[in-house]
């Protein structure tokens, strides 16, 4: 069956104390009915449900706080997992996760993987995980902090205790920029080319932010010289220094010939050549080292880039092939396409239509969840690495320029002590030799000052590069908002019309919703309002709170560009004083759109009063909880 992506159901739910089973009920797709007197459980349920899935919960309820732990079998995408934490009354609780059904993960200690609550430099969140098997993009909120599973179920959990006029499940910090990004999330008005582009702009002005202030570092030196520092300025101070160069080695093997020829025989030192031999040995030593760590960086860099290129084309093979399966499951077979003969029937759901092999879809599925999340985590390993690897080149670049000119000048040193070997007793020979090295820091000087002009060529160069980039990923932007702006409107209008339509299909109970006309919401300011009126009796603002999540809800089963995971929870159809038969009104035209939808959703209440004729229906989940038999059931000596 196709479905929208993304598509989150919840199939299994259990809760355990010490070890043995406490709660444990089943759910179908489609509408879920929980169903019970009042004060036996269903509350505490729902919160379990809430916090299995990825939410932040401390304030839990006496009988809650008595269990250990909260597993939750879920359907991503159509792939399954089976997510478990720990209860704890302690924020920002980690995750066990388990890509294979729940009765899979009983049977065995290996698979699972334990993720935090919030990513470090060193582990993902589990909000990345279940982001990216629900192929859903990493958002920033604020303070460069990324949208979690939390923040996405504060909009899909109905709980009790937020107040009635407020859009959002209360949080105590709480700002309007992350509700609006939220909202604007789950209404589709984020798509992944904007995302990325946003995410280049990003690091462009952080690249080109750190090339200015180099550049600006650079020109304060530069600053200080009375002449203009070019390449052509170098090479001219280059060739004089070695002209003068040249005329003092000269005077120096004349003033040596003298001295050897001479009548004074002071003999001939050789310390200075084994001194200018010693440096260019180690000259040479350093030379060849950073030779060969650049080939072995390079050779690395190069096998890296080939591996990641393979990662990517098998993440991009995995979700092709996932796809496909998913269009191609309900296919069957009445005739073999080989030879035409009739075959029998089998279930297509357990077995192949045509070998009649057995198969267990779900297992494969969360294979490829398995398979898909390993891959995404070594091709964002490799990626931080290679970003390391080629910063360590650009670094032994600079070393080994460094490292040739030192190896340079060691040996025109040697030479010329190995042509005139220099006398201890010649004070004129030794100013010679001085200014000779003198004249070697000026060179080494100017070659810093060519690197340095080098560098800012490279700058420029990068600089122009990134501006560019910038302009264009600006222009890119600008498409993706005005994209956006359409996609939000078309998503307000949609959530509007439905919510009018909800309104008006409740009981003859509040004038303004048989009237309503204007429907007005703002995620970013957290309100609701109808015709410009946002208070009325308790159990309508009920009415109207409720019905402006099924509407949200609803408009996501029409627009695949929604990000909403087509799953609402509620706990509040009979909140504040809420009259039986309009909470059975309001659970009829819930069943209605249920019925209505061929799409993959689920919508989950609990109610103290089921519409009668919904007893013993499909709809049902679990057994008739009473306060003698309540939702936890606590064996003696646990």
């Amino acid at each position: 069956m196709p479905f929208f992506k993304p598509t989150l159901s919840v199939r299994h739910l259990s809760v355990y104390r010490r070890g043995r089973t406490v709660f444990d009920i089943e759910f179908h797709d489609g509408f879920n009915i929980i169903r019970g007197e009042n004060s036996s459980g269903k509350s505490t349920i729902l919160d379990f449900l809430f916090f299995a899935l990825g939410g932040d919960l401390t304030d839990w309820r006496e009988a809650a706080l008595l269990c250990d732990e909260v597993w939750a079998e879920v359907s991503l995408n159509g792939r399954i997992a089976t997510l478990a934490r720990e209860v704890s009354q302690s924020g920002g609780r980690p995750m066990r996760i388990f890509a294979g059904s729940t009765e899979e993960a009983k049977e065995t200690r290996e698979g699972w993987a334990i993720f935090p609550y919030k990513r470090s430099s060193q582990k993902e969140s589990f909000s990345q995980v279940l982001f990216r098997w629900l192929e859903m993009p990493e958002v920033v909120g604020d303070s460069s902090s990324n949208i979690t599973i939390h923040q996405i179920l504060r909009v899909i959990y109905s709980d009790q205790v937020t107040p009635i006029d407020k859009i959002f499940r209360q949080e105590n910090f709480d700002t309007a920029l992350v509700r609006q990004t939220i909202g604007d999330l789950l209404c589709g008005a984020f798509d992944d080319n904007l995302y990325r582009s946003q995410m280049r702009r990003r690091d462009v002005n952080k690249e080109l932010d750190a090339a200015t202030n180099e550049l600006k570092s650079i020109f304060q030196v530069i600053g200080q010289t009375r002449h203009s520092l070019t390449l052509e300025w170098i090479a001219s101070e280059r060739a004089v220094i070695h002209q003068r160069m040249e005329n003092v080695q000269t005077e120096i093997g004349t003033l040596e010939e003298k001295i050897f020829h001479g009548e004074v025989s002071d003999g001939l030192s050789l310390e200075e050549q084994q001194q200018t031999y010693t440096e260019v040995r180690f000259a040479q030593e350093e030379l060849s080292r950073l030779r060969s760590e650049i080939d072995d960086l390079e050779l690395e860099i190069a096998d890296s880039d080939r591996y990641m290129a393979g990662l990517r084309s098998k993440l991009s093979a995995l979700n092709d092939a996932s796809v496909a399966a998913n269009v191609l499951k309900g296919i069957s077979f009445l005739y073999c396409p080989a030879c035409f003969a009739p075959l029998d029937v089998v279930d297509s759901d357990h077995h192949c239509g045509l070998c009649k092999a057995p198969f267990d879809r779900d297992r494969s599925q969360s294979r490829v969840l398995l398979l898909i999340n390993d891959l995404s985590m070594q091709l964002k390993q490799s990626e931080q690495i290679q970003s390391s690897r080629k910063d360590e080149l650009a670094s032994l670049d600079q070393e080994i320029a460094k490292a040739t000119e030192r190896w340079e000048l060691a040996n025109k040193r040697y030479t010329l002590a190995n042509r005139v070997p220099s006398t201890e007793l010649r004070t004129k020979s030794k100013l010679l030799h001085r200014e000779v090295g003198y004249l070697e820091r000026q060179l080494e000087d100017l070659n810093e000052r060519a690197a340095l002009i080098e560098r800012i060529d490279r700058l420029s160069a990068k600089k122009a590069k990134l501006t560019a980039e910038l302009s264009r990923l600006d222009d890119m932007i600008r498409a993706g908002e005005a994209a956006q702006r359409v996609q939000l409107q078309k998503a307000y209008t949609a959530i509007a019309d439905n919510m009018r339509a909800l309104l008006k299909r409740d009981l003859s109970r509040q004038d303004t919703f048989e009237k309503a006309d204007r429907i007005e919401f703002s995620f970013g300011d957290d309100r609701l309002s109808v015709n410009g009126e946002r208070f009325f009796s308790a159990s309508s603002m009920v009415y109207m709170r409720n019905s402006f999540f099924v509407a949200f809800w609803q408009a996501s089963l029409g627009d695949k560009n929604f990000r909403h995971p087509r799953l609402i929870i509620m706990d509040t159809v009979e909140d504040k004083g809420m009259e039986p038969e309009r909470s059975h009104n309001f659970q009829r035209i819930i069943a209605d759109i249920s019925e209505s939808c061929s799409l993959p959703h689920q919508i989950i209440i609990a109610t103290s009063m089921i519409a009668p004729e919904f007893e013993e229906t499909k709809y049902v989940t679990g057994r008739f909880f009473r306060h003698d038999d309540r939702t936890l059931n606590f064996p003696v000596g646990i």
